[in-house]
This record gives structure tokens, sequence and C-alpha cells, in this order.
């Protein structure tokens, strides 16, 4: 077994003259990326069936399945790869043996990974050539925050050949009209019924339930609406509701469990709006089925609460885990979500993001503690000119050929 060493200026470049030199079924043992370019270490193809034969005759065993050599994104070294993976299990190796297979396993891999992610740069530099302006609406949704789904979906069917400034009103104008917005004269406190807000902790529940408290009160009267509560867990919870209540001149009820709040909704039938109150818990708190259980009632409908300060990937798992139905009992209706925070949030594309991939009616948008003041009826134009206008500042900023590197296996590129 003589190891050769061959260098060429790409991958492509050296895996030519490996093939060329030692055939289509020639081992990759090492690669390396120097200044002059590529440099690779490699076997004959027969190098494999020596390294692993073992002590048992090769005539009691067939030897290791060969593949032709292919293209530089499907290289000889995978094949060899997965012909190992395939093959009948062998007799024990001898320690130098085992040690030089884990070494060319290790090999193998570095230089996997190292093909792949060249390939995902050759896809993205070959998009921008092809289609330099779908390349920038992707990567300007990117840098927004918006998800690599939503964005593929989005830059596929906008036409990229035309005008720049044209194929971004496009892109502006489609992505606004998924997201579903409620209108000021059919939102929640016109309509009226019975609303449970629900979300993780911090996310500003009490504060956006004084707040369609205080417009119902001005809207339709103090008798019109009612209060329930379900935090009976944290300390002052109830006393900072209360408080709002007795501003509004609204009696505040708590109920603990399913019993109690089917008989507060009974005796609270005739109300416009009945807000309830719930706790604050993280997606993962394993009391979030009973809390889910409790509020499966017919009448009651779910107010999701999205922060839009939180990380995209959390707003995924809310969304997901909260809008879960109970195991057992009447289903519970989704009236949408109200994204809070806006003012803490430097990019709000994830929160509409989880929104309009979840098709949830976004209800209202918070932006500050003031009841009433700092609640309002969603725009979607103006949420999407202002998610679009928002840039990763500083060390979280992708270089153009960088967003390629977004989606490790180049998916977004194709």
């Amino acid at each position: 077994m003589k190891l050769k060493r061959f260098f060429g200026l790409t991958s492509r470049a050296v895996l030519e003259q490996v093939r060329s030199e030692l055939g289509p079924d020639a081992l990759i043992i090492a690669n390396r990326s120097t200044a002059e370019g590529v440099e690779v270490d490699a076997l004959a193809g027969d190098a494999m069936t020596l390294l692993t034969a073992g002590d048992a005759s090769p005539k009691g065993r067939d030897a290791p399945a060969r593949a032709p050599a292919r293209e530089a994104d499907n290289s000889p070294l995978l094949t060899r790869a997965e012909a190992n993976a395939s093959s009948p299990p062998r007799a024990p190796e001898s320690p130098p043996q085992d040690a030089g297979l884990n070494q060319v396993r290790e090999d193998v891999a570095g230089l996997r990974a190292l093909l792949e992610t060249q390939l995902s740069q050759l896809a993205w530099t070959d998009t921008l050539r092809r289609n330099p302006q779908r390349a920038k609406l992707m990567r300007d949704l990117l840098t927004a925050g918006y998800s690599p789904a939503l964005a593929r979906e989005l830059t596929q069917a906008v036409d990229g050949r035309g005008d720049p400034a044209a194929a971004f009103d496009a892109l502006t104008r489609a992505l606004a009209s998924r997201l579903d917005c409620s209108q000021a004269v059919d939102d929640v406190v016109t309509r009226g019924g019975v609303y449970a807000l629900v979300g993780p902790t911090g996310v500003g529940k009490t504060t956006t339930t004084a707040k369609l408290a205080a417009r119902c009160a001005v809207r339709y009267g103090a008798g019109k609406l009612a209060l329930l509560t379900t935090d009976s867990y944290r300390v002052g919870a109830q006393d900072q509701l209360r408080i709002y209540a007795r501003i509004l001149g609204v009696a505040v009820h708590t109920v603990s469990d399913r019993q109690d709040l089917r008989q507060a909704l009974d005796s609270l039938r005739g109300k416009h709006l009945v807000l309830i109150d719930t706790v604050g818990m993280g997606q993962r708190d394993t009391k979030l089925g009973e809390q889910t259980a409790l509020l499966a009632q017919p009448e009651v409908q779910r107010l999701l609460l999205l922060n839009a300060a939180a990380q995209a990937q959390t707003l995924e798992e809310v969304v997901r885990i909260y809008r879960r139905q109970p195991e057992h009992g009447t289903p519970i209706r989704d009236a949408g979500c109200i994204v809070t925070k806006l003012d803490e949030a430097v990019q709000i594309a994830p929160a509409l993001d989880v929104a309009i991939r979840h098709a949830l009616p976004l209800a209202y948008i918070s932006a500050g503690q003031r009841v009433p003041e700092d609640l309002h009826a969603p725009n979607s134009a103006y949420l999407v000119h202002r998610s679009l206008r928002a840039r990763a500042a500083g060390a979280f900023t992708l270089e153009d050929d960088e967003a390629c590197l977004v989606d490790g296996t180049g998916a977004l590129c194709a």
C-alpha cells in the first residue's frame, strides 16, 4: 500500500487527479486546506480490502462492494463509507488495525463535512450568478429574522428578474397578505365572548388582560365585563389584577379547577366579555397540560400571547406546545394571538413568521405597559415594513458569501 499525495486549486480538481491516477475506487485518507489550494492523501482502491481483511482468509469473505466514482457533490469517499457500513461483520482486528480504521473513518468524515460546506457555498454562488435578485431577497428575509422555510417559499413565488424595487415591493405585498390581522371593527372587545389569555411567564398576560378590560368597560360599561384568574401561585399576581379591576369597578373571580370555572362561567352568562388571566408557565412545564384541561370548556376561546423579543426557536416551540388540545374533553378554539413587547424587540420578524406559518390570526399588538393606551389593532403593511427594516447588528451580521451557511445542507440556496 503506497500513499500518494495530490495537490489542486479546488476539491473537484484534486478528486479528478485521484480518480485519473488511482482509479474510480480510490480511497481518500486525509485532506488539508493549504495556501495553494487543497492537499489530499489517497490510496489505491484495494487498500480498504487490505486494511479490513484482518486474519480471515480472503477466500472466505466477499470483498467490500465497489461503486464507480462520482462527481464532487457525491464523491467516492461517501460511497466507500456506505459500503463499509453495509458490509458483513468482520473478525476482531488487532489494535494497530483498529486504530488505523478509526483514523480512516475520522478522515472520511472530515472530508465529507468539508465537501458539504464547499458545495453549499458553490450552490449559493451559483444562485447569486443565475438569479441575483432572488438571492438578495432571500438574504434580506434571513437577515431580518424570517425563517428559511418561509423565506424560501416567498422568494420562489416572486419574479426576481425584473426591476429590483418592483421585486422587493412584490415580496413585501406577498408577506403582508400572508399575515392575518384582525380589523378594529371586528376585534375581541367588539365580538365579545369568553377568552383565556395564555402564554409563558413574563409575556404580559395580566397587563394585556387589564388593557382589554379597560377597553370593554369604556365601550360597553363595567357591568358587561367579568374578570377571572387561575393564577393563585405567584405572590401578588391576583393583587395586580384586582387593582386594575377596582379602578374599573369590576370584581375578580378566582378559579382553581374545572368545576370552579364551570360554575363561574354559568353565573356570568349575561356578560358581553369574560377575560381569563391564566398562570404563566414555561412551554416545557409539566403542569401545562393541567391548565389546558382546565380551560377545556365549550365557550372558552384561547388567545396566545407571543413575546416579540423572544428567540425564533423559542416562539416556534411556544406556539406548537401551547396550541395542543386537551387529551380528554372539549377541544379549545383558538382565537389567534397577541404579539407583546414590540417596544423591547430588535427584530419582530420571528413573531410574525410563526403567526404566518401556523395560520394564527393576529388580534392585537402591544408595545408598552400603559393601560389601556399601549394596545393597538395590527396593521400588516406597517408590521412587514418594520420587520424588513430591522437588521442584525455587529457580531450578528452575515456577509453576503456567508448566507448559505445559515442552513448547513445548502437547501436555502437551491
